[in-house]
């Protein structure tokens, strides 16, 4: 308080000091500085409290059944949700796998058939362990390994796993999920967002191919199709939860350290910024309507045991409880709590070791062999091979296959399949954007420079500056940048505003200066699991501030300007220009001009694309990447940032736009992607072109010729703006 009421003192002071725009520029970006509070790690706090608190929220709300007929009614439109979510139905169904075995290791009691088939992402290698001289039909496990990425399928606790279940008579598949084993190293297979803007989601691609490994099992002769079971740990066994929730054909599932309750996990993971590595658990809109205790209502009755570790970070084991405890309830309406079990390890931590193992043996004995009464079963002692003995390879040596390049491949055809994107009247429904009613504020104060705390929704309070002119106000400028709003002052032209009588608002919007944050990854998963989009807030941001200027006796009914600089501001000050009809100028610097970009990166694709070493794979970044958080889930569908420019009536000047390669594209490139009516200029030097229009802009000119507007063409590739 006392800082505030100093500050209101500082711009009292200004004002009285000076005549209007006569402060020399350095002394004004001094002024502006010193209204930043010199410790803003609060801010930060509240942003991520903000989001934390709307993921419990909408955990909070979801429906939930109790009874067998209240799960019974639920599971039709939950496993459309979460179909959707995944965007399964974007997948050949079924899939033509071309499958072949391409060599068989014989052991005692049982026997490994390398295996490779096709899916829409590539060439997947597997391995089928069945027993020895089996004879009929009979019950059969898919696994799926976690994220282990050099040995994947042939890791010895996998391995020991398949041997045992192969020599007690069950047929196991287990396959190298993409970027692990034969098709890694690559943790960049594991994120590749820009399947997002098409409706596919990362655990998409992972149920998909669980989907193809299935379809495979299903057509071998020794497999029983009434006795399929499904197992896998870590990322593996949330895989296992999500597929035995969306296919009855899995007739008991054993998922292993591989979810908790979804707000514990939410909550534990804002501490390490998630995993920003993989991007498995991102379900778009998931809490919207599912925690983990709706995949169990999903799969029930059917026989589900939960391995779980005491100790374990990611998965804490009181949300695990809660999920038991909320399914032994649901099992009993159904009169069968004998079919759900929850086993707590505490010998060992995340992983598929031994007493995890002959927990597994002993729950599928029971449910699919029906012998034993599913207490674990003794693991005799069991060789396995190194996982990177070369007996095991379904590839020759040395040819690992990234799937990369399929998945993208993929992405690409099903984007262009699409129909151009208009102006969409759902754009604040792709972006999950909160309601528009502006919130009570503090009035403006008639001083020449002050800082502005402008509610945005609950909790987040935007920071800004206003200077204005002394007199009545001709017009606002509504100014963001990546480095903070303070950076401003190096760009824009004070004194000429001022001595014009326009009045300039420099804001951040969450995620940008004051309110920065050190766990964007986070953040934007956080995000597109409430089906939100983060840059699509920021938006929201600026425009609460917009309409709060706007609101105000002083500005209300004079024109306005949105000034952004940088890939971040940029992208968001479109949606605000898509979004708000309050702007009759905009100007956006170096930033992305269409979301096609993101699938058009040549160089960075290419370098996305190659395989790491062992030693490698955590650590060194192969490519500058489009953040996360720039990604709206389904965006392509409808919409795009060309056509959002189009449709207002704003006009516009674009400097220094940016490719998906992070390079300046030429005014002739950037021109195919853009509206003809929008200006272009790609300068080395845009300064005085930008001052230049700002003072036409000022004039109310109607033809701003005053600075380079050639012809271009943009890099989207996938298909022209118009």
């Amino acid at each position: 308080m006392l800082q505030l009421r100093f500050l209101r003192h500082l711009s009292i002071f200004l004002t009285a000091s000076f005549a209007v725009g006569a402060l020399p520029a350095q002394e004004w970006n001094r002024a502006i500085r010193s209204l930043r509070p010199a410790d803003v790690r609060d801010e930060e706090k509240t942003v991520l409290d903000n989001l934390q608190r709307r993921a419990e929220n909408a955990l909070a709300g979801v429906p939930r059944a109790y009874t067998r007929q209240e799960a019974d009614k639920a599971r039709s439109a939950l496993r459309h949700q979460l179909q959707q979510s995944l965007g399964l139905h974007l997948f050949q169904s079924p899939p033509v796998l071309k499958a072949r075995v391409v060599g068989t290791l014989s052991r005692e009691g049982y026997r490994i058939e390398k295996i490779v088939y096709e899916t829409q992402l590539g060439t997947v290698p597997a391995h089928l362990y069945l027993p020895a001289g089996v004879a009929q039909p009979g019950p059969a496990v898919l696994f799926y390994p976690g994220h282990w990425w050099p040995d994947a399928k042939t890791r010895p606790d996998f391995q020991a796993f398949c041997i045992n279940m192969a020599r007690m008579g069950f047929g196991v598949l287990i396959w190298d999920p993409f970027g692990q084993g034969e098709r890694g190293i690559s943790m960049r297979d594991h994120r590749r967002v820009e399947a997002l803007l098409i409706g596919i989601s990362q655990q998409g691609f992972a149920e998909y191919e669980t989907q193809c490994a299935l379809t495979y099992l299903l057509s071998r002769k020794e497999v029983d199709p009434h006795r399929i079971g499904m197992t896998g740990a870590s990322g593996g066994g949330y895989n296992t939860w999500i597929t035995a929730a969306l296919d009855d054909r899995v007739a008991a599932a054993v998922p292993v350290v591989g979810t908790s309750e979804f707000f514990q996990q939410i909550s534990v993971t804002r501490s390490y910024n998630w995993d920003p590595n993989e991007h498995c658990h991102y379900v778009p809109g998931l809490i919207r309507y599912a925690n983990n205790h709706e995949l169990l209502a999903m799969a029930a009755p059917r026989p589900i045991r939960v391995i779980a570790a005491r100790d374990d970070r990611e998965f804490p084991i009181t949300g695990v409880r809660s999920i038991y405890e909320y399914g032994h309830q649901l099992y009993t309406s159904y009169g069968s709590p004998e079919r759900i079990s929850l086993i707590d390890d505490t010998s060992a931590g995340h992983g598929y070791q031994q007493k995890k193992r002959e927990a597994a043996y002993g729950w599928f004995l029971r449910w699919l062999m029906h012998r034993g009464d599913g207490n674990a079963h003794p693991e005799p002692p069991t060789v396995t091979m190194p996982y990177d003995a070369p007996e095991l390879r379904c590839f020759p040596a040395g040819q690992n296959q990234p799937a990369g390049p399929g998945i993208v491949e993929l992405v690409r055809r099903l984007a262009a399949d699409l129909p151009l994107p208009t102006a969409s009247r759902n754009l604040s429904a792709v972006l999950g954007l909160p309601s528009d009613k502006l919130l009570a504020h503090p009035a403006v104060q008639s001083v020449q420079l002050q800082r502005l705390l402008i509610g945005s929704e609950k909790e987040i309070t935007l920071p800004a500056f206003l200077l204005r002119p002394k007199g009545n106000v001709k017009g606002v400028l509504i100014a963001v940048d990546d480095r903070g709003k303070e950076a401003l002052t190096e760009d824009l032209r004070f004194p000429l505003l001022l001595n014009e009588q326009w009045a300039v608002c420099g804001m951040d919007p969450r995620g940008i200066g004051e309110l920065s944050t050190t766990k964007m990854a986070w953040v934007a998963a956080v995000s597109l699991l409430l089906n939100e989009n983060f840059v699509g807030r920021q938006a929201f941001d600026i425009g609460r501030v917009v309409k709060y200027l706007g609101s105000d006796a002083a500005f209300a009914g004079k024109p306005f300007t949105l000034y952004a600089r940088g890939h971040t501001a940029a992208l968001a000050a479109a949606y605000v220009i898509g979004l708000s009809s309050d702007l009759k100028y905009f100007l956006l610097r170096d930033g992305f001009i269409s979301l096609c970009q993101f699938l058009e990166r040549p160089h960075s694709l290419k370098l996305s694309f190659k395989l790491q070493t062992t030693d490698q794979y955590t650590a060194v970044p192969l490519e500058r990447e489009i953040p996360f958080q720039y990604f709206p889930f389904c965006g392509l569908r409808y919409f795009d940032v060309p056509q959002l420019l189009a449709s207002t009536q704003a006009t516009g000047l674009i400097v220094n736009p940016i490719d998906g390669d992070w390079n300046r594209m030429s005014e002739t490139n950037a021109r195919r992607s853009l509206p003809s009516r929008i200006r272009i200029l790609s300068d080395d030097h845009p300064d005085n072109a930008i001052t230049e229009f700002l003072r036409n802009l000022i004039k109310g000119a109607s033809s701003l010729t005053a600075y380079k507007s050639s012809c271009c063409s943009g890099t989207c590739g996938v298909r022209p703006g118009g």
